[in-house]
């Protein structure tokens, strides 16, 4: 999913209620039934779940044994319905929605933020820098999975923020050289917070640990973990990004 962790699951089951209880939904049973599917599986952070085949079969009650979505367009015509369906609802009557979901053109799963949040001035004022993240697992899709949320991650990162300081491309998290790349040298670009985290990776989840540092004090100011079903795909290298990238900047607009 990408959520703003800040929402407890309790408020956005309490949007989606409202959202289906409206006559836009309430006249589209068989949407409203994929509204409810795509943001349960996103609280739960189910990204397996959410692929064209399993919605097929578990929302449109497609018969497993000889569906085939690339001769039966129904998931993809109904998402596609469905985001217009709620385009129209944030434009009409969900204009002052505290939350809103959304699903992005070419996803199934939805993004959950708040809406009429203060905007922050990080984006204009300082830059962010990123420290990769580590692998600390021992299974064998530990490393490259990381090294792909990384290069996910910075996508994304520079898409909201704007400039990313890095460390040096040559570096691989845990090298002694790279302890070099120190506060110190962040602070001269200029640079307020530093991103840094790893991953986790057990029999039945994968683990991504994040924290915020202050660098002008140089203490943890925001922390959060994003636990999702062990499935290495680079579906969810970029739904956890977005993750990260919405809390991110959820933590912001407040500070």
């Amino acid at each position: 999913m990408t959520k703003d962790a800040t929402i407890p699951d309790a408020a956005v089951l309490a949007a989606l209620e409202i959202i289906l209880a409206n006559t836009i939904f309430i006249k589209a049973p068989r949407m409203s039934r994929l509204l409810g599917y795509l943001v349960k599986k996103a609280i739960t952070g189910s990204v397996r779940d959410t692929n064209e085949y399993v919605i097929g079969i578990e929302v449109f009650d497609r018969d497993a044994s000889t569906y085939n979505p690339s001769e039966d367009p129904i998931v993809r015509v109904q998402v596609g319905r469905l985001r217009e369906k709620l385009k129209a609802y944030y434009a009409t009557v969900g204009a002052d929605s505290d939350i809103e979901i959304s699903i992005p053109v070419g996803r199934y799963m939805p993004i959950i933020q708040r809406l009429n949040s203060v905007n922050t001035d990080f984006k204009q004022g300082s830059m962010l820098a990123m420290y990769p993240f580590k692998s600390i697992s021992y299974h064998g899709d530990g490393m490259p999975f990381t090294q792909g949320l990384n290069e996910e991650l910075m996508h994304q990162l520079f898409k909201e923020f704007g400039k990313i300081r890095v460390a040096h491309p040559f570096l691989t998290p845990g090298d002694a050289d790279s302890a070099s790349w120190s506060l110190k040298s962040t602070c001269s670009a200029e640079a307020n917070h530093l991103i840094e985290g790893s991953v986790r990776i057990d029999a039945e989840r994968i683990r991504t640990s994040i924290r915020l540092i202050d660098i002008s004090v140089g203490c943890i100011a925001w922390s959060e973990q994003f636990d999702r079903n062990i499935f290495f795909a680079t579906t969810v290298q970029e739904e956890i990004a977005l993750s990260i990238c919405t809390a991110l900047k959820g933590y912001l607009s407040q500070e």
